[in-house]
């Protein structure tokens, strides 16, 4: 993601891409650097993207004539969550980040990331969640993002927005379930478990 990019994601809660369309996008997706490492990765022509928790040295992606910004960790917080306390989960993932971001002319991924856990079948990327919902037929898509099991308020939720698609004219509209897996609080249940429930 790219400045521009950033800016439009934390104000707009969209990004447009090359085609000129704003696809919707609340929550920024960024790569930081600290001082020192943008002091040796500036002039390059590319750079490689490794994830050694998931990979090891395993090269995933090279971006290709990197630039890099600030990292406006504060207005970040406040424009994505609502606060900049250290004390809220996030961001004090982002308070504790790079001070700049880095940003590619374009990025090439080598290969999917396995992370081998059981739960590879369900990390699906955006034209394989298109897909499926044309094979279900859904005529519209609904939404919800959880990082812990559901529970009888998020389920009286979910049906009554299905209701309301169906009187609003919608035959089969389809819920895309989406839980946070990653980095969570210490006291979340673990994927492997919500998945099971969900």
């Amino acid at each position: 993601m790219n400045e521009l990019q950033l800016v439009e994601s934390m104000h707009m809660k969209t990004v447009t891409c090359k085609s000129g369309k704003a696809h919707l996008m609340s929550v920024p997706i960024t790569q930081h650097v600290s001082a020192e490492q943008k002091a040796a990765l500036e002039g390059k022509a590319s750079v490689a993207i490794k994830c050694s928790a998931a990979c090891g040295d395993k090269i995933l992606a090279v971006m290709h004539k990197p630039t890099f910004f600030n990292n406006r960790k504060e207005e970040i917080c406040t424009r994505t969550f609502g606060c900049s306390s250290e004390k809220h989960p996030m961001a004090e993932v982002i308070w504790a980040q790079g001070d700049f971001l880095m940003s590619s002319e374009s990025t090439r991924f080598f290969e999917r990331i396995q992370y081998n856990d059981g739960l590879d079948q369900y990390r699906m990327l955006p034209r394989e969640i298109h897909e499926e919902m044309q094979r279900r037929g859904a005529d519209a898509v609904y939404g919800f993002q959880v990082r812990n099991p559901l529970h009888n308020g998020h389920v009286l939720l979910l049906k009554d927005t299905r209701e309301q698609l169906i009187k609003a004219g919608y035959k089969n509209p389809v819920l895309l379930l989406h839980p946070l897996g990653g980095w969570c609080k210490d006291d979340d249940v673990p994927l492997d478990a919500r998945m099971r429930q969900h």
